[in-house]
């Protein structure tokens, strides 16, 4: 076990910032588990609100060391959520304690960290600041925490638990309480710079009209709660705002639960349907869109000459950081089972469980070696009427409909000229492919990353349709992955439907039908989080979009079998 003396951790931080994160500090040795006590300036509380309290924090051994985690957690990639000092000045509609105040923003599930020289203010994981606004990262949404009797385990590219939606609406009613209220207003103020207090009201106003008008574009008939969101339907609905209006936006109803990042760089094909190749520029121009969806700005032109699109659309994504998170992604290891916190593997029953992860998994989720500097992962894309679990995500995704807006009769990355209504998908390539035209840098970076990679376009793997005349078709599918690391990624399925991998081994009608999401408590018997009681929010598996149906493989085990295939999982 290893600890970084504080002015080490800034020296290092420092020089992880002005080198884009490059450089690795790791320590510990082959093989270490855990990789440090709060060394990079993680908070934990010992009052939790729903009884995950700690009184201490590690971080694991996953390849990275303590300035490449902290860059990674508040790294500026372009989004531009709201005016900065609207957020670290505002205090809880219904009191005067900060908004940003560690115990409140636990309730959402974020994860508090001290201040650091990049993250002055003390702002949770996945928050960065862009000149005078400040937005979200990948990591507020791929940073973890398991909790186990009193001690708290940090796990970077994890599926985090974060409530987005109840966040933004605690926001929006800490503004309005705030315009409401002339003793709220006046701290508020003072708490400016002398020439912003003049506008201090406008600027809460025009902060509080863009959170309604977000809110009312995005309506769903299925709660997204806690570790989930409809991300793709929501950065759909963020450049339909760029391309036409947002009263054009689709509803959403399909949430999924944020995908663990370990190896992500390093797949062919990534997101749940697998649409999105590794190869060429492909890995920025995914990590563009997801900018796009947590409030990246993008200016989309009107182009009638593939020589004037060139120019491309100015945005506030920031491709260099881009590129340098995902080489940075590509250092991360999966976690191992952290033998030192967590009830030890029982080796004789997790041996026998190795055949028959052999028999009934290995097929779709192939074995990965977290040590080889070569790995590669090759997704297994299986068709949704086979692997049978809730198909709303990729239907909504092939089926998505928008109207073309500016882009009507304007030239395409194709060479064509779009209708006045286009698919989503393609409104999407059009975003990101122009954003990076106007970064030639960066997408070459990109391309040349992936050629040293050896990441060469290949066929799509596993039980899928394929139709020549209508490449959505093997949309409707889900990426199956390794399982490295799965231990700490519940709940499971795509759309976080099974709280742990025992009932994902069950028949898919013995599995629970409601279950509690948001507790960072975890059980080590059946691997997953706590999840009885009604707190901080029920998932309810009959609601559109929440089936827990389907992959029914290894369901047929006896139960020793069953403990014996999860003891071995425990050890991937």
């Amino acid at each position: 076990m290893v600890r970084y003396a504080g002015h080490i951790i800034v020296g290092l931080l420092l020089a992880a910032c002005a080198s884009g994160g490059g450089g690795s500090s790791r320590s510990g040795g082959p093989g270490a588990v855990i990789r440090g006590i709060g060394e990079r300036a993680g908070k934990v509380l010992e009052n939790d609100a729903y009884g995950d309290s700690a009184t201490k924090l590690v971080y694991l051994e996953q390849g990275w060391g303590p300035a490449e985690t902290l860059w990674y957690y508040h790294a500026d990639q372009g989004s531009v959520l709201m005016p900065y000092e609207v957020l670290v000045n505002l205090e809880q509609a219904d009191n005067q304690r900060a908004l940003i105040a560690a115990e409140h923003l636990t309730r959402f599930r974020l994860l508090n960290q001290h201040p650091t020289p990049n993250n002055p203010d003390g702002l949770p994981v996945g928050f960065a600041r862009h000149g005078d606004r400040v937005g979200l990262t990948c990591a507020a949404c791929h940073t973890t925490q398991i909790n186990y009797r009193g001690t708290a385990l940090r796990i970077d590219g994890g599926p985090a638990l974060i409530d987005v939606v109840g966040l933004f609406a605690a926001i929006e009613a800490a503004i309005t309480a705030t315009l409401a209220d002339e003793a709220k207003l006046a701290r508020f103020t003072a708490k400016l710079p002398g020439p912003r207090r003049a506008a201090a009201r406008e600027t809460l106003a025009q902060t509080r009209a863009w959170f309604v008008d977000y809110a009312a574009a995005n309506q769903s008939p299925t709660k997204e709660g806690f570790g989930r969101l409809d991300a793709i339907g929501r950065i759909i609905n963020q450049a339909i705002r760029f391309t036409s209006d947002a009263k054009n936006s689709l509803e959403i109803g399909a949430p999924t639960s944020f995908p663990l990042l370990w190896d992500a760089p390093r797949h062919d094909y990534v997101q749940w349907t697998g649409f999105a190749a590794n190869t060429g520029a492909g890995s920025v121009g995914r990590n563009a869109g997801e900018v796009v969806g947590v409030f990246g700005q993008v200016e989309v032109q009107h182009y009638e000459t593939e020589e004037a699109a060139k120019r491309g659309y100015k945005s506030t994504i920031e491709g260099h950081a881009l590129v340098a998170m995902e080489e940075s992604l590509r250092r991360l290891q999966s976690p191992v089972w952290p033998e030192e916190v967590l009830p030890a593997i029982d080796r004789a029953l997790a041996a026998r469980g190795e055949g028959l992860y052999t028999q009934h998994c290995a097929s779709c989720h192939a074995r990965i070696d977290r040590d080889d500097p070569k790995r590669a992962v090759v997704a297994m894309i299986t068709d949704i009427t086979k692997v049978g679990t809730d198909p709303t995500s990729a239907q909504n995704l092939v089926a998505a409909k928008v109207p073309a807006g500016v882009l009507e009769g304007a030239i395409s990355p194709k060479g064509e000229r779009y209708g006045a209504t286009i698919s989503a998908l393609t409104l999407l390539g059009d975003l990101v492919t122009r954003v990076l035209s106007a970064q030639p840098v960066a997408a070459a970076q990109a391309v040349v990353n992936a050629k040293l990679h050896k990441q060469e376009k290949v066929a799509k793997q596993g039980d899928h349709r394929e139709d020549p005349n209508d490449p959505s078709v093997a949309l409707l599918a889900y990426k199956a992955r390794p399982l490295n690391g799965a231990w700490a990624s519940a709940p499971y399925l795509h759309n976080g439907s099974v709280p742990t991998l025992h009932d994902l081994l069950l028949p898919a009608g013995q599995r629970p039908v409601r279950f509690a999401v948001g507790r960072w408590e975890y059980d080590p018997k059946k691997v997953g989080r706590v999840s009885d009681g009604e707190l901080p929010f029920v998932f309810d598996t009959r609601l559109t979009g929440n089936s827990n149906a389907g992959h029914e493989y290894g369901t047929g085990l006896a139960e020793d079998e069953r403990w014996a295939l999860l003891e071995y999982l425990k050890t991937l």
